[in-house]
């Protein structure tokens, strides 16, 4: 009797809706309904189908259908059990404690049975925490539940770090279709000779997961339609020496085709793109931090210094390199980092027909920058570095081809001259 009166007591302790919901979530008592995520499954979770069929139209059918389920226990194979959890607390309390593990397959669920509501915070919570190790993950699912601007946020990361995209474990556990999506885009930010490595890297798991030998020919077929859009011809000779022509991928006639590439004869393909670049080239824009470069002198003795800029574009770019101020005929060794890339090289200063000695510092591949988004660059310069008796005048903002650039400096920074950039 203690039991029952409990039961019956409870009630009048809940002020709200939302607290007796909350207090029936996962609770056997008055439970019509239990779900696990595999038949003989000791875990249960107890539900109500009422609640259930008023959040998802899914589950009126299956419960008040026609086609009523009559069993008192669904197995739901395709989730895990923290999953379903936090799903079905969602459906009592319009709460869910999300996180990068479960968000995906709560995404899921909730598009499986139709809670929009659902849907919706899942992307919100994947869009607000995307990053390179799980990008390749969430672009699938935003490409299989057609989330547009989930999948939008997705590539504009991909593009933008492709080397370590394609690094990370995420990559090679996408699917073939996705595997496709990511290798068309024409703004991928990775040498193709790494890209190859990566989607050879890929193929061996495929393989795995098949339960098959990994060798040439099933690695070749395991790759699909995606190895089409590797452009192999966009590859030096010796990386393609090097690399494709000992994987055993190609066909000896598709290894002719591109050796006569690069032996310079013109060749075409119906089925290979032969594109030897991913992007269309860049018009390059100059852009001035100095309005005069004030009155100065050169340091007699090597010396090694560190330089810092912040800067913020009004207008989407691709950052390209920098120019660096030297003195005229002097060696420079230099070693500039911008976000994740970072270039070690020596560099011989001239003057060009601005009258201004100094060098190009260029990135690799260039870098996408979203607008309004500071970028900050250093370099630690070794040689004969300027000095000033009076310092240069520095300009905060500069507006090129319509788009404002803003520097953010030290007052003793005075090595960076020019950023180098083109419209996106």
């Amino acid at each position: 009797m203690a039991t029952s009166q409990q039961e019956v007591d409870w009630q009048s302790t809940k002020k709200t809706v939302l607290e007796r919901s909350r207090h029936m979530f996962n609770n056997p008592f008055m439970s019509d309904i239990a779900f696990n995520i595999c038949e003989g499954s000791e875990k249960k979770f107890f539900a109500h189908k009422y609640v259930l069929a008023t959040s998802s139209a899914v589950f009126y059918a299956m419960f008040y259908g026609k086609l009523a389920e009559k069993n008192s226990v669904v197995h739901l194979s395709d989730t895990d059990e923290e999953s379903l959890e936090e799903f079905l607390r969602f459906l009592y309390t319009d709460e869910c404690n999300l996180t990068t593990h479960n968000a995906m397959f709560v995404l899921y669920l909730a598009k499986k049975y139709i809670v929009p509501s659902l849907a919706q915070k899942c992307v919100e919570f994947l869009e607000a925490n995307i990053a390179v190790e799980n990008v390749s993950t969430i672009l699938q699912q935003a490409l299989q539940f057609n989330e547009k601007k989930l999948e939008n946020k997705c590539l504009e990361l991909i593009d933008l770090k492709t080397s370590k995209t394609v690094a990370c474990d995420a990559f090679i556990d996408i699917k073939e279709a996705t595997l496709a999506h990511i290798l068309k885009r024409e703004s991928l930010t990775v040498r193709e000779v790494d890209l190859f490595k990566a989607v050879l890297k890929w193929s061996e798991a495929e393989c795995s997961r098949k339960g098959i030998e990994a060798n040439a020919k099933n690695k070749r077929a395991a790759m699909g339609n995606a190895i089409y859009q590797i452009r192999f011809a966009s590859m030096t000779l010796q990386d393609f020496a090097q690399n494709v022509s000992q994987s055993g991928i190609l066909t000896p006639e598709e290894m002719v085709l591109f050796y006569e590439k690069f032996s310079g004869v013109e060749r075409t393909s119906e089925v290979w793109n032969m594109s030897e670049t991913r992007a269309k080239e860049d018009i390059l824009l100059r852009c001035c931090r100095f309005d005069s470069y004030g009155e100065s002198f050169v340091s007699s003795t090597v010396s090694t210094l560190e330089d810092a800029l912040g800067i913020s574009f009004s207008k989407p770019v691709k950052i390209h390199g920098v120019h660096l101020l030297g003195w005229k005929r002097q060696e420079y060794n230099v070693k500039l980092e911008v976000w994740s890339w970072i270039i070690e090289k020596k560099f011989h200063s001239k003057q060009d027909n601005r009258r201004v000695s100094g060098f190009d510092v260029m990135l690799p591949v260039p870098i996408k920058v979203r607008a309004n988004v500071p970028v900050h660059l250093t370099a630690i310069i070794t040689g004969r570095c300027w000095t000033y008796v009076n310092a240069p005048r520095v300009r905060k903002t500069v507006e090129t081809n319509g788009i404002t650039v803003s520097f953010e400096t030290k007052k003793d920074s005075v090595h960076f001259n020019e950023i180098i950039f083109s419209e996106m």
